[in-house]
C-alpha cells in the first residue's frame, strides 16, 4: 500500500538531515587526525634536532671542533651520551644539563679548554654511570661536586692539571668501579680521600708528583684488583699500606725512588699475579719479602741497585720471568732462585756478577732461557746449567771469560743459541767443541783469538759445522801479529806453523865490514790450552871473541845493532865535542897569561 505524500516528504528531509551531520563529524576526524600528526612531527622534529657542529645518532651526540666557544645549546632531551672533544669550552654550569639530565648516562670532556666546573653542575644527572675530564686545564673541582651520582661506576680524570682533591669529594661515589687520576699534578691526597669506595676494582694514581703515602690510603678496598702508582716521587712505602687489598691481583711500583720495602709488605697479597718495582732505587730486599705470593707470574726488579740475593728471597710461586738486569749484583748463591721452579725466563745481565756458585739455579726445571750478558765473569764452572731440562737459550757474552770449561753444557739436553761473543777467549777445546752437536747456533765473534796450534781444532770445527756459526766472516785472529786480521775460515795450516817460525840472527861485526846470516831455528815450546802466553825473554847472550883485532856477536837481532851502532857513534861525538872543548880551554888560558904579563910590565 503506497504511503501518503506527506509521508514519504517528510522522509526524504530525515534523509538530507542525517547525510550532512554525517559529512560533518567526517570532517572534524579528519582535522583531529591532522593535528595529531602535525604535532607529532613537531615533537620528533625538536628532539631530534642536532645542535651547530655536532653530529647525532639516536641519542649519541659528538661535538668537536675549536671553533665551540660555548657548551652546545638545544641538546635533545633523550640524549644519554655525549662527547666533547678538542672544544674551547672553558666552563660547564648547572644549566647546561637541564634539558637532557634526566636521561644522560654517560659524559665524556676530551682535549678541551675547560678550567672550571661549577658547584652542582652534576646534581640533576642522577642516572650518570660514566663520567669523565681528560686534557683539560682543570687545576682543581669543588666539593659536592659528585654529591648526587650515586650510579657512577666509571670516573675518569686522567691527564688534567688537577693539583689538590677535596677530602670527601669521592665519598658519595659508592659504586664506583674504576677511578682514574693518572697524569696530573697531584703531590700528596688526603688521608680517607678513597674511604667509602668499597667497590673499587681499579685505582689509576700513575704519573703524578705524588711523594707520600699514608698508611690508611687504602683501608677498606678489600674489592680492588689494579692499584697503579708508578711514576710518582715516592721515596719509601709505609708498612701495612697493602693490608686490606686481599684481592689485589696488579701492582704498579716502577719508577719511583723507593729505597727500601718493609719485610712483611706483601703478606696478605696472596692473590697477587704481577708486581713492578722496577727502575727504584732498592739496594737490599728483606729475607721472605716475596713469600706467600703464590699466584705471582710476573715480577720486575731491573734497574735498582741491588747488591745481593739470598737463598730466603724468594718463596714457592707460579713466577714466570723474572728481570734482574742493571743492578749491582756481584754473586749468585747456591739455591737463590731454587722455590721458583715455574720459571721460564731468568735476566740477570748488565749486573756486576764476578762468580756464580755451581747451584746457582737448582730447581728450575722449567727454565728456557737465561741472560748473563754484560757482566764480570772471568771464568764459569763446569756443569752450571745442569738440570735444567728445557733450557734452550743461554747467553753469557759481553764478559771477560777467558776459558770455556769441557763440561759446560753437561746435562744439557739441547740449546738452541748459544752467545759467547765479545768475551776474553783465546781458542775452544775440542772436549767442548764436539759438546755442541746439541746447539743449533753458537755466536762467537769479538773474541782476541790466538791463532796457533791450539786454534786448530776450532778450525777444524769451524769447517764441519759452518752452518751453526753465526757472523762466521766476523771471526778474526788477534794474535799472533802476522795473522792479526786474518779470517780464521780462511787460515791454512801452513799459515799458523810458519806464522810460529821464528828467526835467529848471527851477526858478525868487523873492523871492515858487518854481515848478518839468518839461521833456521826450531819452533818454541806450544803453550797448553787456555793458558796465556808466556811472554819471550828481551835479553840476548852475546858472546864475544877476540881474534885478531876481530869482535863476534852472536844471537844479536838488528833492532838492538842499530841500538849499540847508535851509542857507540854517540860516544864517538861526545868525545870529539870534549877534545874540541878542551883545546879551546887550553887556548883561552894561555891567551889570560899573556895579557897578565903585558898589563905587569906596563904597571912597572
Amino acid at each position: 500500500m503506497p504511503l501518503p505524500d506527506c509521508c514519504s516528504g517528510r522522509k526524504g528531509e530525515q534523509s538530507t538531515d542525517i547525510s550532512d551531520k554525517s559529512s560533518s563529524s567526517s570532517r572534524e576526524s579528519m582535522d583531529l587526525v591532522w593535528f595529531m600528526i602535525i604535532g607529532m612531527c613537531a615533537m620528533n622534529a625538536i628532539a631530534s634536532a642536532c645542535p651547530e657542529n655536532c653530529q647525532c645518532r639516536t641519542s649519541k651526540i659528538l661535538c668537536q671542533g675549536f671553533i665551540i666557544k660555548e657548551f652546545p645549546p638545544s641538546i635533545p632531551p633523550t640524549t644519554e651520551t655525549l662527547f666533547i672533544s678538542n672544544t674551547s669550552i672553558e666552563s660547564l654550569k648547572p644549566a647546561d644539563f637541564e634539558t637532557f639530565a634526566e636521561t644522560l648516562s654517560m659524559f665524556v670532556a676530551k682535549d678541551s679548554r675547560i678550567a672550571v666546573v661549577e658547584p652542582h653542575t652534576f646534581d640533576q644527572t642522577r642516572k650518570l654511570i660514566a663520567l669523565g675530564f681528560s686534557g683539560t686545564m682543570l687545576t682543581s673541582l669543588p666539593q659536592g661536586l659528585f654529591q648526587n651520582l650515586k650510579a657512577l661506576s666509571t670516573l675518569t680524570l686522567n691527564n688534567n692539571k688537577l693539583e689538590a682533591l677535596q677530602p670527601s669529594l669521592l665519598t658519595p661515589l659508592t659504586d664506583l668501579i674504576k677511578l682514574d687520576l693518572g697524569r696530573n699534578l697531584l703531590t700528596s691526597l688526603p688521608e680517607d680521600v678513597f674511604h667509602g669506595l668499597e667497590k673499587l676494582e681499579q685505582l689509576m694514581l700513575q704519573r703524578n708528583l705524588i711523594r707520600k703515602l699514608y698508611s690508611n690510603y687504602f683501608q677498606g678496598l678489600s674489592h680492588l684488583k689494579a692499584l697503579f702508582l708508578q711514576q710518582n716521587h715516592l721515596t719509601d712505602i709505609p708498612a701495612g699500606i697493602f693490608d686490606d687489598l686481599v684481592n689485589l691481583e696488579t701492582l704498579h711500583l716502577q719508577d719511583n725512588k723507593i729505597t727500601q720495602l718493609p719485610a712483611n709488605l706483601f703478606s696478605n697479597l696472596s692473590k697477587l699475579k704481577k708486581l713492578y718495582l722496577s727502575n727504584n732505587r732498592l739496594s737490599l730486599l728483606p729475607s721472605a719479602i716475596f713469600f706467600n705470593l703464590p699466584d705471582l707470574t710476573h715480577i720486575s726488579l731491573y734497574e735498582n741497585q741491588l747488591s745481593r740475593l739470598t737463598p730466603g728471597t724468594f718463596g714457592p710461586m707460579a713466577l714466570q720471568e723474572l728481570w734482574l738486569y742493571d743492578n749491582m749484583l756481584t754473586h749468585l748463591e747456591e739455591n737463590v732462585f731454587s722455590n721458583l721452579t715455574e720459571i721460564r725466563l731468568l735476566v740477570l745481565s748488565r749486573n756486576q756478577i764476578q762468580h756464580i756458585s755451581p747451584g746457582a739455579f737448582n730447581g728450575l726445571m722449567e727454565l728456557e732461557e737465561i741472560s748473563l750478558h754484560t757482566n764480570r765473569l772471568t771464568n764459569i764452572e763446569a756443569g752450571i746449567f745442569k738440570d735444567l731440562p728445557k733450557l734452550a737459550n743461554i747467553s753469557i757474552e759481553n764478559n771477560q771469560i777467558q776459558h770455556i770449561p769441557i763440561n759446560l753444557l753437561d746435562g744439557v739436553s739441547h740449546l738452541h743459541l748459544l752467545e759467547l761473543q765479545n768475551n776474553s777467549l783465546p781458542n775452544l777445546p775440542k772436549e767442548f767443541l764436539n759438546s755442541l752437536s746439541i746447539v743449533d747456533n753458537i755466536i762467537v765473534h769479538q773474541n782476541p783469538w790466538r791463532c796457533d796450534q791450539d786454534i786448530i781444532p776450532f778450525l777444524d770445527w769451524l769447517g764441519q759445522y759452518p752452518e751453526k756459526v753465526k757472523n762466521l766472516t766476523s771471526l778474526m785472529c788477534f794474535t799472533p801479529p802476522p795473522l792479526n786480521g786474518r779470517n780464521i775460515r780462511e787460515l791454512k795450516k801452513d799459515d799458523i806453523m810458519v806464522s810460529q817460525t821464528p828467526t835467529v840472527t848471527t851477526v858478525h861485526i868487523s873492523s871492515g865490514s858487518t854481515s848478518s846470516t839468518s839461521v833456521d831455528h826450531e819452533p818454541t815450546e806450544r803453550h797448553l790450552p787456555h793458558t796465556s802466553p808466556t811472554k819471550t825473554s828481551d835479553s840476548s847472550t852475546v858472546s864475544e871473541e877476540t881474534s885478531g883485532g876481530d869482535a863476534v856477536g852472536q844471537g844479536l837481532s838488528k833492532d838492538k845493532l842499530i841500538i849499540i851502532i847508535v851509542i857507540v857513534c854517540t860516544a864517538v861525538i861526545l868525545g870529539i865535542i870534549a877534545c874540541v872543548l878542551w883545546r879551546r880551554n887550553k887556548r883561552g888560558s894561555q891567551d889570560l897569561d899573556r895579557q897578565r904579563k903585558r898589563k905587569t910590565n906596563s904597571v912597572i
